[in-house]
């Protein structure tokens, strides 16, 4: 009778354990989201404006769809200036409205950036986070013309 109750606190430990890993939040729910910009030390050392966090100051954030402000702004402006000014498009959606409303043609040509420079297809999503922040190029904060993080 004992060594039942042990196997069946043992199962119930491990089933609690094991729920909790598959409960447990992911780390891209834990990304908060950019609400200012950041001047930051970017390729060659050249400072860079990105998206960030402002209570850490952290550039680890995320913008999407929805969102609102000068981190989507920043966004908008470095995808103007750095991505359809060098690549150009036959869009109509380019160039984008830098008004800080990340909606439906922030997205696309945010997916048409991703798309651009990545062959990843997880990472062509419309959304900004820390694997697109490292794929596309910033405007300069000091002059002209756009780095990699």
């Amino acid at each position: 009778m004992r060594r039942a109750r042990a196997i069946t606190a043992a199962a119930a430990t491990l089933l609690a354990i094991g729920g909790a890993f598959v409960n447990a939040p992911s780390a891209a729910a834990a990304t908060p989201t950019c609400n200012t910009v950041k001047a930051v030390e970017g390729y060659n050392k050249f400072l860079i404006r990105v998206p960030a966090y402002s209570a850490t100051g952290s550039t680890t954030c995320a913008l999407a769809q929805g969102n609102s402000g000068p981190a989507v702004q920043e966004l908008q402006r470095a995808l103007n200036r750095c991505f359809y000014n060098a690549y150009g498009s036959d869009k109509s959606y380019w160039p984008l409205a830098e008004d800080g409303d990340f909606g439906p043609n922030t997205k696309k040509a945010l997916t048409e950036a991703q798309d651009y420079k990545t062959d990843v297809p997880a990472d062509i999503d419309g959304v900004y986070g820390p694997i697109t922040r490292d794929l596309l190029l910033w405007r300069s904060a000091t002059h002209s013309g756009c780095w990699f993080f």
